[in-house]
């Protein structure tokens, strides 16, 4: 059984795919979805302040090495 992490990954990857068949760039589509992400927050619940918080504690945690090292749920 996949994890979150598997399952966000395999949909990004199938995404960018079909994305690139459709000539959409892969930034722009990646931008796209990063809105969808962060509209979903919202919807749910979360407080724009806690938004900036997630969005903030995981570009402090993606390394130079370009892995993202996450703790927190």
């Amino acid at each position: 059984m996949a994890n979150a992490y598997e399952l966000a990954k395999q949909d990004l990857e199938a995404g960018l795919a079909k994305a690139a068949e459709q000539n959409v760039d892969g930034n722009v589509y990646g931008q796209a979805m990063i809105w969808q992400v962060l509209q979903h927050y919202h919807d749910s619940g979360r407080s724009v302040s806690d938004i900036k918080q997630e969005v903030e504690f995981t570009l402090e945690e993606l390394n130079e090495d370009g892995i993202f090292h996450v703790v927190r749920n």
